[in-house]
């Protein structure tokens, strides 16, 4: 709205002044073609990136959504952690059920692991993106999207690291129960969750960048 609020106000003071004089000086911004050059130029600068960039920038969008869908998997497995420790703590030899556990631990350390891989590539994707992006309406709503998808990732983070430290915290309540390599798996799973903030701010940086190129 900003911008075609002073395209409008340059178009109404560019009237009068080649109504009165077409010789009158004035700014190229002010000419009456100005406005008019508006969806061609935008058209020329599209042909100049890559035709498949707007395609893409849908794509990582694609891509992001996914990694909010396997951080939601992920949270619901460590839910199921907290129900499966409560369990295993409330028998007397609790050792066979908190060896399954630890796999669990493990397993989703790597899963989150490899999400926060999967975000690094998908920064890549938007640096590259960012590189060819000009300004252009279409291209400013898909980097949007991918924004919205990022925004989606940081709160399904936030969930995930809530659900992981309540059962961190479960760990260090019945320490007595644990040996010293089940409780380095619990804190393993805990410090790989918030390793994956950095990924996101990474991702976040890139796709703000693109969208500012875009708009």
């Amino acid at each position: 709205m900003r911008g075609t609020a002073v395209l409008l106000v340059l178009f109404s003071a560019a009237a009068p002044c080649f109504a009165a004089d077409a010789a009158a000086p004035s700014l190229w911004q002010e000419m009456y073609v100005w406005d008019a050059l508006l969806t061609a130029r935008d058209k020329a600068a599209r042909a100049q990136s890559d035709p498949a960039l707007i395609p893409v920038m849908k794509s990582i969008a694609g891509q992001v959504a996914q990694q909010v869908a396997n951080l939601a998997q992920i949270d619901a497995y460590v839910k199921a952690q907290q129900d499966n420790l409560r369990y295993a703590f409330s028998q007397e030899d609790p050792g066979g059920s908190l060896d399954t556990i630890g796999a669990n631990f493990d397993t989703l350390a790597k899963g989150a692991d490899q999400i926060r891989n999967n975000l690094y590539f998908l920064t890549v994707r938007c640096r590259i993106a960012s590189s060819q992006a000009l300004s252009d309406p279409e291209m400013y709503q898909a980097a949007l999207l991918i924004l919205g998808q990022v925004q989606q990732l940081q709160l399904r983070l936030n969930a995930l690291y809530l659900d992981a430290n309540d059962a961190h915290k479960l760990v260090g309540e019945n320490s007595w129960a644990t040996d010293k390599e089940f409780r380095h798996r619990s804190d393993y799973l805990m410090r790989t969750v918030v390793r994956v903030q950095d990924s996101v701010f990474a991702v976040y940086n890139s796709g703000y960048e693109l969208a500012m190129r875009a708009r």
